[in-house]
């Protein structure tokens, strides 16, 4: 949340500065006055009003606890409580509910507001309705209970169970799920009903299908689904409302199992301790369950189907990898020559983020359509390898794989329709020729996956043939990474610091810390090839800790001499940037070493905002409210739009050296003129990377940047080099 606010209004001031945000704002907004009790709402815009079914009368001067119902968790209001008490900011999700009485989701952020004096003034909270998304995280989790228990061979009461647990997980309203399957006197048997009474059980269980006969008699007769909303009144449950009411079900929500070829197996039933009528997203959650009750049921009836089933990717009916390598194995015995090729959309994750899993999985599936189109080779095989890629396999003469490959690429000519909106894509592909049986075929899958990953490693539309090379290069890799382990365990990292300097009179002022490695078996490791290694196998956040360990060593070592501390910037990746504690475990790791916050600087690559930009914004919110100021490194490079930028609370922007680099060449100079001015226009300060001669430096003083770091100054050095050079400097 931007909480670069005008501090030095008065709190009136500020009050008629927030209603005016708040008026813009689409999302809901929430103003509350900590100096008054009870912490009453003040101000609510529109957006609050329609997502809560309030009027402003009856929300102003309520505490924001009116929204809490039956089922809100007590542990995450005490949590938000206690954030608040602390002065942190919060970011949690909670199950509230609308003037009507219907719960939803609600993601909540609450920053607090506070003058120069560091009083406290308001609190300002924004509120999201992710209903949705929670209906897609308790799916897919359901998905995975279903086919992790068809493959350890699950007794199918026990796969229905979980179905039920997750339903009254996803609406907590006091719900209870049954799935009741029909016989073959199309009588309803209790499969799965673990919250309802035994006793109500056992008198449903045998109940005879039929018109009125409840809502799951009546859902299994007529196929269609049955939602009564009210037991009491309703006349589908004249013969049977007695039993229900005395056990306290006044709703019930019937969906019918129907299998592919129209059969109905059974239903799928969600009660209510109070009358309840559904919403668009609560139909849709309970449907999506029923083809995986169908799913259960079909593997307990018919084993083989099932197997069938197991060979397609459920997300896309595409079939999977353990389909692809059967069929592969049947081609390679042809004996014939082929290539295997594995083909990655560079924009799956991205649109992932922004649209959600769906339509990620959607764009697997187009794009499996456009080949089959394009392609028609009766004989080829394709499926889905891992969650972002398809894999493609097919016999052809090595003289005509390029047009082959070429009309695989040509499917990124023309955008793909992602929900309503039109995407252009770029393909990674990575290719291996074969020769019938000659290599097994995981081995032919690994090379094709090695050489996409070269693939990935240039811009644009690639393609690239697996080589010997690649593989020498995936093996050194792979031998990288398992020294790494060792590496971390012997303490062979270091820390060196390259001094940033002030461009006109050469006077250093900060520092960057760089790790370095020295591999008692691999000699001096270069820092561009175990960063990689470090961040594809999760081990950099551990490198990046013993830096700042380091880092904070050496200056309270300086400090308790009585030397003069500057500030150090500490290199942070993109996976521990957004881990959950990274802000906490930084904040400890200071005051653990008692080093003010204003001598570490975080800094982050620009791309860090593609990932996730309202959770950086966040982090970077968080960061400085507890002291830290952040810098923006490689700038540059790819940010999706310089209007996030003003939205972050950063402080330095540090532009790439590869301009700096080029900086002679007119263009290029153009685009680092432009940098420094946005960072002028910003409040910020431009940094340099990389001055190396004296060209260069003259340049970036002609146009303004004031500070830089390079060769040309001083090389990265030992922190020992540096107190040297730091003492000469006071002297």
């Amino acid at each position: 949340m931007e909480t670069n606010y005008p501090r030095q209004l008065s709190k009136d001031l500020l009050f008629d500065w927030l209603c005016r945000l708040g008026d813009q704002y689409q999302t809901s907004f929430v103003v509350t006055d900590p100096d008054q009790p009870n912490n009453p709402i003040v101000y609510v815009n529109d957006a609050f009003l329609r997502l809560c079914g309030y009027s402003r009368e009856e929300v102003l001067g309520e505490n924001c606890r009116f929204l809490q119902g039956p089922e809100t968790l007590v542990s995450s209001v005490y949590s938000i409580q206690n954030q608040l008490e602390d002065g942190n900011p919060v970011h949690t999700e909670l199950l509230n509910y609308r003037k009507d009485g219907t719960p939803f989701w609600n993601e909540l952020v609450i920053q607090p507001l506070r003058d120069e004096k560091d009083k406290l003034l308001y609190h300002i909270g924004l509120q999201m309705d992710v209903t949705n998304r929670k209906q897609t995280e308790a799916l897919f989790l359901v998905q995975q209970e279903i086919y992790q228990g068809i493959e350890k061979g699950y007794a199918l009461n026990v796969l229905l169970q979980k179905v039920c647990d997750v339903a009254e997980s996803f609406f907590q309203q006091h719900t209870k799920s049954s799935i009741l399957l029909l016989d073959s006197d199309d009588r309803l048997i209790v499969a799965a009903a673990r919250s309802l009474p035994e006793s109500y059980n056992q008198i449903i269980h045998g109940t005879k299908i039929g018109l009125n006969v409840g809502s799951c008699g009546t859902a299994a007769y007529t196929k269609e689904k049955v939602i009564v909303t009210d037991i009491e009144t309703d006349p589908l449950w004249a013969d049977y409302k007695e039993l229900a009411l005395s056990y306290n079900l006044r709703a019930c929500w019937s969906i019918p199992i129907v299998t592919q070829d129209q059969k109905v197996v059974g239903t799928i039933a969600t009660y209510f301790t109070k009358p309840n009528k559904p919403r668009d997203v609560d139909l849709e959650f309970i449907e999506r369950l029923a083809p995986l009750i169908s799913l259960a049921v079909k593997y307990s009836d018919h084993q083989e189907e099932v197997l069938r089933l197991a060979y397609m990717d459920s997300d896309t009916g595409i079939p999977n990898r353990h389909y692809f390598i059967n069929e592969l194995k049947d081609l390679m015995n042809e004996n014939e020559p082929g290539f295997v090729a594995i083909i990655e959309p560079s924009e799956f994750a991205h649109i992932g983020d922004v649209y959600g899993r769906a339509a990620a999985d959607d764009l697997i599936k187009q794009m499996c359509q456009r080949i089959q189109r394009v392609c028609r080779r009766s004989d080829d095989v394709i499926a889905r390898f891992a969650s972002p890629a398809l894999i493609i396999a097919s016999l052809i003469p090595p003289y005509e794989i390029d047009r082959y490959t070429s009309r695989i690429m040509g499917i990124s000519n023309d955008p793909f329709l992602i929900g309503e909106e039109e995407v252009f894509i770029t393909l990674k592909i990575g290719v291996i020729p074969f020769q019938g049986n000659l290599i097994n075929s995981e081995e032919l899958i690994r090379s094709a996956d090695t050489a996409m990953s070269d693939a990935k490693k240039r811009p644009g539309n690639a393609l690239s043939y697996f080589t010997v090379d690649q593989d020498e290069e995936a093996k050194r890799e792979l031998s990288i990474i398992n020294h790494l382990s060792h590496a971390l365990q012997k303490d062979e990292f270091s820390v060196h610091v390259q001094p940033k300097v002030d461009l006109h009179t050469g006077e250093i002022f900060s520092f960057e810390a760089l790790a370095r490695w020295s591999s008692k078996e691999l000699g001096e490791v270069p820092p561009d090839v175990f960063i990689p290694a470090a961040e594809n196998s999760g081990k950099i956040r551990a490198i990046e800790k013993i830096v700042l360990t380091k880092v904070l060593k050496w200056l309270q070592r300086r400090k308790q001499h009585g030397k003069r501390l500057m500030p150090v910037a500490i290199n942070i990746s993109t996976d521990h940037f957004f881990h959950p504690y990274f802000v906490a475990d930084l904040r400890q790791a200071i005051q653990s070493f008692g080093i003010p916050t204003k001598y570490i600087r975080i800094e982050i690559t620009e791309s860090i905002g593609l990932v996730d930009f309202e959770m950086a914004k966040n982090i970077f919110e968080q960061l400085k409210l507890a002291g830290f100021e952040s810098s923006v490194d490689d700038f540059g490079m790819g940010f999706s739009s310089l209007s996030y930028l003003q939205q972050l609370p950063v402080s330095e922007i540090k532009i790439d050296r590869s301009f700096i680099s080029k900086i002679e060449n007119d263009g290029t100079l153009a685009i680092v003129r432009t940098i420094v001015q946005l960072a002028n226009n910003l409040g910020m300060q431009s940094i340099a990377e990389g001055i190396e001669t004296v060209e260069q430096l003259t340049i970036l003083r002609t146009i303004g940047c004031k500070r830089g770091q390079g060769y040309y100054f001083y090389k990265p050095m030992a922190v020992e080099d540096i107190d040297a050079i730091l003492d000469k400097q006071k002297n």
